[in-house]
């Protein structure tokens, strides 16, 4: 395939799982560039994620759906995201092969990346050899350092370690915004509206980072909403009264209605304390009054 009449693009590659504060701030860049060169701002992503396809034992859960990734990519200041089917095919090409294909079809004329990355078979195309390639298509490279947040490092794998950890307020640091859970509201066991606290309950993607059990501080979105509802939400099993799987339910707090087949979005603010076991439903229910007590005071703070 050839380029399209006229299109000329900066552009970077990469995973971006979570697109946290790093890969914003190298989107950022790109655009910076496009910009001052009149061209478009390209972002070139894969799905599913590579290390899903190459190292399956040892991926760890996807921090955002392909959908969240996408516009979070648009809104760091990409005028267009390419989603490349990742497959054994896609890993097998040559980095001279990959890069041909990109700089015939999307007009390249610079290309940002990380100073660790590497595309290609047998992960050869590093740095040093996407300038070689580049000189002879006929685009150039720049190499963009690492940024961290002070002591933090700023990675995807560092926010699913804070997601697991139950610490929602440094996955929010690192990402620049909420971790968020979404799904369509499904029918459970309906004992939180027996207790007096109904909840929405949603199945994350299958391939979502594992969550650590416990309540938190939420912000709930429906479908339309301009604005976050304040919620608190509960991951876990349950275990005081013994309803088996694992459940991800969110209250809505000061709302009634039925939520049955709408879509809703959960973002985590604060884990207000782990999953526990109490010994009767009454002392439940009694924690659960403290648990909203101190939901309330968070997302007051929150605004």
């Amino acid at each position: 395939m050839s380029v399209e009449r006229g299109r000329r693009s900066v552009a970077t590659i990469g995973a971006f799982d979570g697109v946290h504060l790093g890969h914003q701030y190298l989107v950022g860049l790109v655009r910076e560039r496009a910009r001052a060169r009149g061209a478009e701002a390209l972002v070139v992503t894969f799905e599913p994620p590579p290390m899903k396809v190459l190292h399956p034992d040892r991926f760890m859960g996807r921090l955002c759906t392909p959908e969240q990734k996408t516009a979070s990519l648009l809104a760091a200041g990409a005028d267009r995201v390419r989603v490349i089917p990742f497959t054994p095919e896609t890993a097998a090409l040559s980095p001279e092969e990959f890069m041909t294909r990109l700089s015939e079809e999307d007009g390249l004329e610079h290309l940002l990346v990380g100073a660790d990355f590497a595309l290609g078979r047998n992960r050869a195309g590093d740095a040093v050899r996407l300038a070689e390639i580049g000189h002879d298509l006929g685009y150039t490279l720049e190499i963009v350092q690492r940024v961290n947040l002070g002591d933090d490092t700023l990675s995807s794998t560092a926010i699913r370690k804070a997601i697991a950890d139950g610490d929602a307020e440094r996955a929010r640091r690192l990402m620049g915004r909420p971790f968020r859970i979404t799904g369509e509201v499904v029918h459970g066991k309906k004992l939180g509206r027996e207790i007096g606290f109904p909840t929405a309950n949603i199945e994350p993607p299958a391939d979502l980072v594992a969550l650590a059990d416990g309540i938190y501080a939420a912000h709930a979105w429906l479908a339309d909403d301009a604005a976050p509802r304040p919620a608190i939400t509960y991951i876990g099993k349950r275990p005081t009264v013994n309803t088996g799987p694992r459940v991800v339910e969110t209250h809505l707090l000061d709302f009634d209605g039925d939520l049955y087949g709408q879509w809703i979005a959960v973002d985590l603010l604060e884990r207000i304390r782990p999953d526990a076991q109490f010994p009767s439903l009454e002392a439940l229910i009694e924690r659960m009054k403290v648990d909203e007590a101190a939901a309330r005071e968070i997302l007051a703070r929150e605004g």
